[in-house]
């Protein structure tokens, strides 16, 4: 079987923050774990959300605020995008995905309670923001025009992500058409199962089989999803015909046939 390289375009209490901020801190905690990472990587996250409230205190519409959080933390945070960057990353160099770009926006707008939902698809994952003014798409890999208002151009938006269609790559890679479609709500669990899924995918890109068995484990842990079941049947293929040593392939097998053993039942119970 010839190995596949998967092109994924999807694809949280930390000293630095005050007593008032302990959900957010614990959150970005959360997130930041995921890179065995603490708080402390991202001490400029608290500087920059004391930027934020000072100007929120003088915004009157929630809108505006909305599109001045959207513009700055691509200004602060969101430099250069790169397909598997890691929320580390993002913190450490500005390197970030749809994913980490998403997750950012969605502690923000958790932190100033500002209503909204992370949706994903295919290959991708968007935020829709309700604020008393009207909805509004963020889109975090458009730094120019991922600020959306106008409902019939947000129509157009969802409706070109649920065509789930892989975006186009110079790269000679192969590409894996996924066997089902999504358009899903998030929960913040779920967008840390959603890192640890990338980890899994690039792991498995850098023929680290055993590594990517192990973030599939996290992964399932935090989100019952048909992306990690699909992947999951990859690993499988790729394990069974892999260069591991024979008791390592074996465990490797074993836990990915538990990982698909698990969602059965768990889809039976949300249908």
């Amino acid at each position: 079987m010839k190995h596949l390289l998967l092109i994924l375009v999807i694809l949280i209490s930390g000293s630095a923050f005050g007593q008032g901020d302990n959900r957010t801190a614990t959150l970005l905690d959360s997130f930041l774990s995921v890179d065995k990472l603490s708080a402390n990587s991202a001490s400029s996250f608290n500087t920059f959300l004391n930027k934020l409230e000072k100007k929120h205190s003088s915004i009157k519409d929630e809108d505006d605020f909305v599109h001045h959080l959207f513009m700055k933390t691509h200004q602060q945070y969101l430099k250069k995008y790169e397909a598997y960057a890691s929320i580390g990353n993002l913190f450490n160099n500005g390197s970030y995905n749809c994913l980490t770009g998403t997750i950012l926006y969605t502690l923000l707008l958790d932190h100033f309670q500002i209503s909204h939902r992370v949706i994903e698809t295919n290959y991708h994952i968007f935020i829709l923001v309700e604020t008393k003014q009207g909805e509004i798409l963020l889109e975090a890999t458009d730094p120019l025009n991922g600020f959306v208002a106008n409902p019939l151009e947000i129509e157009s938006r969802i409706n070109t992500y649920k065509e789930n269609l892989i975006q186009a790559s110079s790269s000679k890679a192969y590409a894996y058409q996924f066997n089902f479609e999504l358009f899903n709500q998030v929960s913040i669990k779920e967008l840390r199962g959603l890192l640890y899924y990338n980890k899994s995918v690039d792991a498995y890109n850098h023929q680290n089989l055993q590594a990517s068995v192990q973030y599939l484990v996290e992964a399932n842990m935090l989100y019952t999803s048909s992306r990690i079941d699909e992947f999951s049947q990859i690993l499988l293929l790729t394990l069974q015909q892999s260069k591991l040593d024979s008791p390592s392939r074996t465990e490797c097998i074993k836990t990915v046939l538990s990982i698909k053993r698990d969602f059965t039942p768990a889809v039976a119970l949300l249908n």
